[in-house]
């Protein structure tokens, strides 16, 4: 069930949490694990993939973020994806967030990645430290090509 998560994954966990911790109550980590019941070769890892991440935001509808994904059932595949980039929020309540972004991912990203900048549509509801999504996210280039998913994210300040 979980092969592909090794020493690396431990270490990028603990990592994840621990960053979270010790940094800024404006600066957060998360870890997710979502999943996509549609084929789709954006990211072609076994189903379900997880997620590190750190994130803060600069303005109330403005995010930087850094995150990484992988599949913790799928071996050897190191070093997954990596994208940095910025999303744009339209909160709709107090508890659900829309939002759309740009980023980019790495060309050293695992061959079963596309590469180049992506573009991501989601939404997220819940309260400061768990929360439910569903996100769209597909390289510019092929925008009917991405990968849509739901799961959930765990934040840590």
């Amino acid at each position: 069930m979980i092969e592909g998560f090794g020493v690396m994954s431990a270490i990028g966990l603990l990592s994840t949490i621990g960053a979270g911790w010790l940094t800024p109550n404006n600066i957060e980590t998360y870890v997710s694990i979502h999943g996509s019941p549609y084929e789709q070769d954006f990211i072609a890892f076994k189903e379900p993939i997880g997620s590190y991440g750190i994130q803060t935001d600069i303005h109330k509808n403005v995010r930087l973020f850094f995150e990484h994904q992988s599949s913790p059932r799928m071996s050897g595949d190191t070093p997954g994806l990596n994208h940095a980039g910025v999303k744009f929020m339209a909160p709709l309540s107090k508890d659900l967030l829309a939002y759309g972004g740009l980023s980019a991912n790495a060309d050293w990203d695992h061959k079963k990645v596309k590469k180049g900048t992506l573009v991501s549509l989601g939404v997220e509801s819940g309260g400061t430290d768990i929360k439910l999504f569903s996100e769209y996210i597909a390289p510019t280039y092929d925008l009917d090509g991405g990968r849509i998913a739901a799961g959930v994210k765990v934040l840590f300040r």
